[in-house]
């Protein structure tokens, strides 16, 4: 799946996923989001999505606690619509053609743009509202099943909800990290997989993990706002020349 990669290809891989696990560890999400559509100049949707297989893994996996199941309760709906979806989305996504995929990997960037912007947010009588919840994950799943980009439309729901910076965190790990079974299973029956692969994906993971602990050290120093602002410029010139690449 990797075997064409030059010295060139790899240098822009380590900066993509670098960059994604800073991002990650400042504001809570965003690995896919920055990452994928830098890998998308080299190398096509499905190749980009299983490099950062054992990624996302790591950098999620981190941020949730386990013995602090109780506060995960109130997610249950959403969760039940973004599995529900995913499952969907998962297969679509081996349906269609990689330009199709790459255009909504662009358009969904510039969505989350949009929506971090304008500081959308959900109103509480929706919240409260079993039906809505489960419609909107389910409407998340098939977007993030697709594009693998479940994270921002996530974090529009727990926003909403006025949580705690770390209990925000904890959820939006949570929440991704249950997406990747379905993600994954429904990928390795479509795509065909050697040992060589995995064994790539592994280690493009380490410098993600590395640039997580510095992003955790920003999130503790750096206003977030200032580093929002300038990730949401880099992701709308991202989106456009992803978009623009793929008409």
């Amino acid at each position: 799946m990797f075997s064409h990669l030059d010295l060139n290809s790899i240098l822009l891989i380590l900066f993509a996923i670098s960059l994604g696990g800073l991002v990650k560890g400042v504001i809570s999400f965003g690995l896919p989001l920055v990452a994928l559509p830098i890998l998308s100049f080299v190398l096509n949707p499905k190749q980009a999505i299983f490099l950062l297989f054992f990624t996302v893994i790591a950098v999620n996996i981190r941020e949730i606690k386990f013995k602090k199941f109780d506060r995960y309760k109130k997610i249950i709906p959403l969760s039940i619509g973004v599995l529900s979806g995913i499952i969907i989305g998962s297969i679509l996504f081996h349906k269609i053609e990689n330009n199709l995929i790459s255009q909504m990997i662009g358009f969904t960037i510039i969505l989350a743009v949009i929506i971090n912007l304008t500081g959308l947010k959900i109103k509480q009588t929706l919240l409260l509202n079993n039906f809505f919840s489960i419609c909107y994950g389910f409407f998340c799943g098939i977007i993030g099943g697709m594009t693998t980009l479940v994270g921002p439309l996530i974090a529009v729901y727990l926003v909403s909800l006025e949580l705690s910076k770390d209990e925000f965190s904890e959820l939006i790990s949570l929440t991704i990290f249950a997406c990747l079974a379905p993600i994954y299973i429904i990928f390795f029956i479509y795509q065909p997989i050697i040992l060589n692969d995995f064994f790539i994906s592994l280690c493009f993971a380490f410098p993600a993990i590395l640039m997580q602990f510095l992003g955790f050290k920003i999130r503790k120093k750096l206003p977030q706002q200032i580093f929002r602002k300038v990730i949401l410029l880099m992701l709308t010139i991202i989106g456009i020349l992803v978009i623009y690449k793929n008409i």
